[in-house]
Formats: C-alpha cells, structure tokens, sequence
C-alpha cells in the first residue's frame, strides 16, 4: 500500500502554491523537505564547478604577471596557493558528514574570498592596468550566482561584503580620477543587481518546478491508492473478506499452468454450508451473513500455508484452490476444515443433518500430467460436493475421475 501525504504537507503544498512573487522559502516544513531532496545534487554542483572555478582563477594568475608587475611578488603566494588551498579545503570537507551542513557557508566564504582577493589585488597596485581589475571582480560574482548558483539570500550577503569592499577600496585609490572610480562602481553595482534579479528568477523557477514535481507525486500516490482499491473491490467479497469468484476464475488459470511447468499437483475444495436457506429462514439474513464470515475465516486460515486461493464462489458456496497438494493431504485438510465449522457450535435447529451449522466438501485433484481443461477442476468438485450431499452432508468426497471417495 502506497503510503498517504501527511496532511501537514498537502496543507504546507497548497499554502506554497498561493504565496506571493517575492516570497522564496516555502513553508517550514516544506522547505524543510526541499532542503533535504535537493541537498545531495546542490553539494555534486558545488564540487563540480568549485574545482572548475579554482582552475580558472590559478590561470588568472599568468594575468597578474603582466597587469600587476609592481606587486606580482606579494600576491603570487594569494592567487597560487591560499585562495585555491582555502577553496580546495572546502571541497575535502565536504566529503565529511559532520561538515555537510555548514558547506554551503564555506562555499559562499570561499568564492567570496575570491573576489575580495581580487579588489585587494588591484588596490595594492598603481599599474594603470589594475582599474580592469574590477572584471574579474564581476566574473567572480557571475561565476558564484549562476556557476556555484549559491542561494539567493546568501548571494546577496556575499554581493553586499564585496560591494562595501570594493567602495572603500575605490575611495582610497587617489591615483584614478573620480569619474573612473565612480564608473567602476557604477558597473559593478549594475552587474551585480541584474544578477541577483536573474538568480532570483532562477531559483524562483528551480523551486516553482520541485513543488510541482511534488505535487505530481501527490496525485500519483492518490491514482495509485484509488488503483489498488479498485482492484481490490473488484477481486475481493464484500461480505466475507474472501476473494471473488471472478478472481478465483483467473487464479484458476494461472494454478493450471504453473500445475503444467512445475509439474506439481492442484486440488480443489468446493465447500457448500448445510441447509443454509433453512438457516436464513429460520435465523435471519443477518445471522446467515455473520455465520458466512465465520466459515470464511476458517476457510481462508488454511489457504495462506499452501499458498492458495480461498474465495465464495456464491451464495453459501466457498472453494479452496492449493497448489501442491496430493489427495491424501487434501483430504486431512478439508476433514480439519469441516471439524472447525462444526467446532464452531452455530446452533442450526432447522438443520436435518445436525444441531449445528455443518458443511459438506466436495474435493478434486489434478494430477500433474493430467490432460484436462481448468474447469474440469471445478466440475469434478462440484459433483463431488453434490455427492457430499446426496449421502446426507456434513461429510467429505473426493472425486477422481468418476469415481467417488467418501469420508
């Protein structure tokens, strides 16, 4: 059984489903959920594009021979070697369970480092060079928006440090004019909210798509839950619990040929209850139903050890179908099914063979390498069962061939 969606979160679904444009969290439980699913595939990105983004910023460093020669000496050691160790560190770590929840901090620490590297870089410089600086800077802002795709929320953190850097930094650097600094942070604060704007979108849509996928979960659960109860009504008696006879039809088949590959006998128990119009009559319809379910439950124990079919075949009429069951085992079968019922001691005044509610079973087995069609089974148990009855019921006769077997 497919189990159902805790209410709490259809409730926390459709509460997502209405909140407002500019609202990115979803519901605490929710977004709880959502943290945990996509947890796995944010942390392989993270990898993935952090020892890419680690690669490309060593190579900027060949830049930095030749647009920073004045101070190449006192940042090699920042762009060869802490920057990517400090950056490579958190990518080890992210491999320890302990630390997985506190990643995604040191990933924005990280590749806001790298920017911060980069405006420290340029500000220690008077090469006239170092003013284009600032575009690694944005590359470093793009790359962790829409490469590393940081959460909104942090990236705005991440933007708004490196943002307060850069202004400092380009109102301490007395050796560019004012209309140069001012064009430069002008720039970068442009490129940096068209890029916050983008992410936010993105991230809008990313979570827009996981509720719906959820949401198509939600309703597959219920197709499916609505599917299995539609198969179940339609295989299983209302009344006794057993299985119908439509469904005993089609397991009928499948016994048959499994008999035929496995080369393994079936028998059939067809169980009719004594006098039961005489007992619906004289008791009550409602009496007949519960002492109905009564036999059916002492049908249906010993179906499950056999790995058989029990169903009502109609009316007051039940059959047991087993597989691998000869004649001799069939029979001590059905006679403890038969003391059972009468075990039960449902008074049957009206009965003309015993005080009590009886049964009468008629038995028929298919040998492995008999050459018959299915309902050759049911035949035979069914005449036997009528021969049952003849002799004065509350009895057992196995038919093999046309030769009855009374017990």
């Amino acid at each position: 059984m497919v189990a159902k969606m805790p209410p709490s979160l259809n409730q926390a679904l459709a509460t997502a489903d209405k909140q407002p444009w500019y609202q990115l969290l979803f519901p605490p439980l929710l977004e709880e959920i959502y943290q945990r699913d996509t947890a796995a595939h944010r942390i392989r990105r993270y990898r993935l594009f952090g020892v890419i983004g680690i690669v490309v910023f060593m190579l900027y460093g060949l830049v930095d021979r030749f647009y920073l020669v004045d101070v190449y000496q006192h940042i090699w050691i920042w762009r060869w070697l802490l920057l990517p160790g400090f950056a490579a560190l958190t990518i080890f770590c992210s491999f320890w369970r302990r630390f997985l929840p506190y990643y995604e901090y040191s990933v924005v620490v990280a590749s806001t480092a790298f920017a911060l590297g980069l405006i420290w870089f340029f500000s220690l410089s008077h090469m006239p060079t170092a003013q284009h600086y600032y575009g690694g800077v944005m590359l470093c802002l793009v790359f962790m928006m829409f490469g590393l795709r940081i959460p909104f929320r942090l990236a705005c953190y991440s933007c708004a440090v490196t943002l307060a850097y850069l202004g400092w930094v380009l109102w301490s650097l007395h050796f560019l004019d004012e209309a140069a600094r001012s064009l430069i942070f002008i720039l970068m604060l442009s490129s940096v909210l068209l890029g916050l704007l983008g992410l936010f979108q993105l991230e809008k849509e990313e979570r827009r798509s996981y509720l719906l996928a959820l949401a198509l979960q939600r309703d597959h659960r219920q197709l499916q839950q609505g599917f299995k109860y539609l198969q179940q009504i339609s295989t299983v008696d209302g009344l006794t619990g057993l299985f119908n006879r439509r469904y005993f039809d089609q397991q009928l088949h499948t016994f048959w040929e499994r008999r035929l590959q496995q080369q393994v006998d079936i028998a059939l128990l067809f169980v009719d209850v004594d006098y039961f119009k005489r007992y619906n009559d004289s008791q009550g319809h409602q009496m007949g139903d519960e002492t109905l379910i009564k036999v059916a439950q002492v049908i249906s124990r010993h179906a499950e050890p056999w790995q058989g079919c029990a169903a009502r075949y109609g009316g007051e009429e039940f059959v047991l179908l087993l597989s691998g069951c000869n004649v001799q085992q069939t029979m001590a079968l059905a006679e403890q099914i038969r003391q059972q019922v009468e075990g039960l001691a449902l008074a049957h005044p009206s009965s003309l063979c015993s005080q009590v509610v009886t049964i009468s079973i008629g038995i028929a087995v298919a040998h492995a390498s008999i050459n018959q069609q299915p309902d050759w089974l049911v035949n035979t148990a069914d005449a036997a069962v009528y021969q049952a009855k003849k002799q004065g019921r509350n009895r057992i006769v196995a038919m093999h061939s046309c030769q009855p077997l009374a017990s």
